[in-house]
Formats: C-alpha cells, sequence, structure tokens
C-alpha cells in the first residue's frame, strides 16, 4: 500500500529505528523515512525542512530518550505553527510499561496514539 505521507522516527535506539522503517518500506512501499536519534535532531529536521515538508508528516515517537524525551519533544513541537502541527500525526511508538508514561502519551492533545514496539502496521494503517 502506497501512501503520500513522509515519515519521521525518532528513537535513540538504532536497532528499533531499523526495524521500524523496514517494516514501513514493507507496508506502505517506497516511502520517505527520515530518522533522528532523540528530539533535539527532530525539531532540527523539522525546521531545516518546514517549507519542503509533505502535506502529511507521520512522526513515530519513542518515549525514553537522551538529551530531549518524548514528553519533552511534544513540549517544544508546541513551538511550531500551526500549519506544521495541523498536517502532522504523531503516534507514540514505545516499550514503556510504566503506567505514567501510557496515561501522559494518552492524554496529550498531539498524540493520536500509543503503540508498543515492534510498530503495529495494520493499526498504524487505520490511522492515516
Amino acid at each position: 500500500m502506497k501512501t503520500d505521507c513522509q515519515f519521521l522516527i525518532i528513537d535513540d535506539n538504532e536497532v528499533d529505528q531499523l526495524v521500524t522503517q523496514q517494516l514501513l518500506k514493507k507496508d506502505f512501499g517506497a516511502v520517505e523515512v527520515a530518522q533522528a536519534g532523540n528530539g533535539i535532531e527532530a525539531m532540527q529536521w523539522i525546521q531545516d525542512l518546514k517549507s519542503d515538508l509533505p502535506n502529511s508528516l507521520v512522526i513515530l515517537l519513542d518515549v525514553r530518550m537522551p538529551l530531549m524525551d518524548g514528553f519533552q519533544f511534544l513540549d517544544a513541537f508546541e513551538s511550531l505553527n500551526e500549519e506544521v502541527k495541523k498536517m502532522t500525526k504523531i503516534i507514540m511508538l514505545s516499550s514503556t510499561l510504566d503506567p505514567r508514561d501510557i496515561e501522559q502519551a494518552e492524554a496529550h492533545k498531539n498524540v493520536i496514539q500509543l503503540f508498543s514496539k515492534p510498530l503495529p502496521v495494520k493499526q498504524l494503517h487505520a490511522l492515516i
């Protein structure tokens, strides 16, 4: 299944990045998949490409990362212009079992879903 959206994986674990990227490419076809190791890198990527972002950006966001974790990224994401926020879907993708993390992710207005790793691509299809 092809899609017009671009994906951004924000995860500090290179194995998780690779697995998620391969799942996306296998199930969504030849899609653009960018990667960032933490929230700071991701914010920089978004700032650098702001004028060239696709009409639909799907961010797959890990919870626990060094430098800027997933929740800190969500706070920084709030500072972006409304156009970028409107075209972006954020899905938290984590292996956390901490009920506070789960509750915080599910309650956040910019997070449309929290999935456990590995990425459940069939459920992702339903969201986008």
